[in-house]
């Protein structure tokens, strides 16, 4: 090998490198940017199993209300 190939080998090496971690600290930086604290994720989901036990509430009592109008 000769010093042209292992400084091209080592320049190319460097700044793969470089972008690599450019692009890691963009996806870490975004994810950082879209997370939700996990009391905010604690209360969408609590007040998304209350509309479906609302949801199933009434769906229950249109149920009753067409069997009962029918006989």
């Amino acid at each position: 090998m000769d010093l042209e190939s292992i400084g091209g080998g080592l320049g190319g090496g460097i700044l793969i490198g470089i972008l690599t971690a450019l692009g890691i600290n963009r996806r870490v930086g975004r994810i950082e940017d879209y997370k939700q604290d996990k009391t905010v994720c604690e209360a969408i989901h609590k007040g998304s199993e209350q509309r479906l036990e609302r949801i199933e509430n009434k769906l229950d009592r249109l149920g009753d209300y067409i069997r009962n109008h029918n006989e």
